[in-house]
């Protein structure tokens, strides 16, 4: 079965390289170093034992009248959160072409991980202690448009409750089917119950196939957050927590709803890639040793533009 499933894998890799050589899809830049005021994510940051330990923050904010980004640095006492704030992101308009015809459209940010650039983050521990951190993504819920609805398979679209309300992007990461952001704050959830595309499966003899597509409902209205009901904000402490077990192995934080619907596919049917691994040029959790320093090298996911493909949007 592997060797078979192998020749079709490389029969169909080799056709579309082919087909590729033929008529190579090409980038085509519109308009360059375009900018936009977006936000920053949240980082949490705590010291291990949880005892009060000084540290000292400097990143990119943009003040408005300003030109450009400003480097803002405080001395902080765990535990904190920085993050949520304006920042000004530069990128180009690109359009992707075929044969000349123009398929699609989308923004590339440009990353600039210097001072003033909007991806800058410099996290120095001047305490006795190790420190830990973790990125909670900030980016906004997005709902599919009409016409982005009719394009995807969610079964009989008369069951929808609100065709308004299904989700095609939300903050990440995902706990329990709601976004580690509405277990922070609360308040920044939408306040309603939103559909997610959803697949149901069947798992047998090592086999997954998928039998039904449809949207499943999630309460997004405190105190109903996903599976879970709350009485209060999670503390700072309490989200550390998930993302140092999730470090671990806990296998439960996942980047998406669809990454979360794939764990969930089937009983008897195990899917997991842990959300470091996904991808491994992003971290989402991690600790600084007493008098050391973290700056944002490419692995911080600090502005809330979409963490992979380079910040397309």
């Amino acid at each position: 079965m592997k060797k078979i499933s192998l020749k079709i894998f490389v029969s169909i890799v080799f056709l579309t390289n082919t087909f590729m050589k033929c008529h190579p899809t090409e980038e085509d830049v519109l308009a360059e170093k375009k900018s936009k005021v977006v936000q920053h994510n949240y980082v949490l940051v705590n010291s291990v034992d949880n005892s009060p330990a000084e540290v000292e923050v400097s990143y990119s904010v943009w003040i408005a009248g300003n030109d450009e980004n400003i480097v803002k640095t405080e001395h902080k006492t765990t535990p904190f959160v920085i993050g949520g704030e304006p920042v000004k992101i530069v990128y180009d308009s690109v359009a992707l072409t075929f044969k000349g015809d123009v398929k699609s459209r989308y923004n590339a940010v440009r990353r600039d991980y210097t001072p003033k650039g909007a991806d800058y983050l410099s996290i120095r521990n001047l305490s006795g202690v190790t420190i830990e951190y973790a990125v909670v993504g900030n980016q906004p819920i997005r709902y599919y448009s009409a016409e982005g609805l009719d394009q995807i398979d969610v079964g009989d679209k008369n069951n929808i409750p609100d065709r308004n309300k299904v989700v095609e992007q939300s903050p990440s990461p995902i706990y329990k089917g709601v976004p580690i952001l509405y277990l922070l704050y609360p308040e920044k959830a939408p306040q309603a119950e939103v559909s997610v595309p959803w697949q149901e499966g069947e798992y047998h003899r090592g086999l997954l196939k998928i039998t039904t597509h449809h949207t499943k409902l999630f309460s997004l209205k405190p105190p109903n957050l996903g599976e879970l009901m709350i009485s209060s904000p999670f503390t700072i402490e309490q989200v550390l927590d998930l993302y140092r077990q999730e470090s671990n192995g806990t296998e439960q934080l996942f980047s998406s709803y669809y990454r979360y619907n794939l764990a969930n596919l089937s009983p008897g049917y195990t899917f997991y890639e842990r959300l470091q691994e996904e991808d491994k040029m992003i971290r989402w959790y991690g600790q600084i040793l007493a008098g050391d320093k973290l700056e944002n090298q490419r692995d911080i996911f600090f502005v809330n533009t979409p963490p992979k493909l380079g910040g397309i949007f």
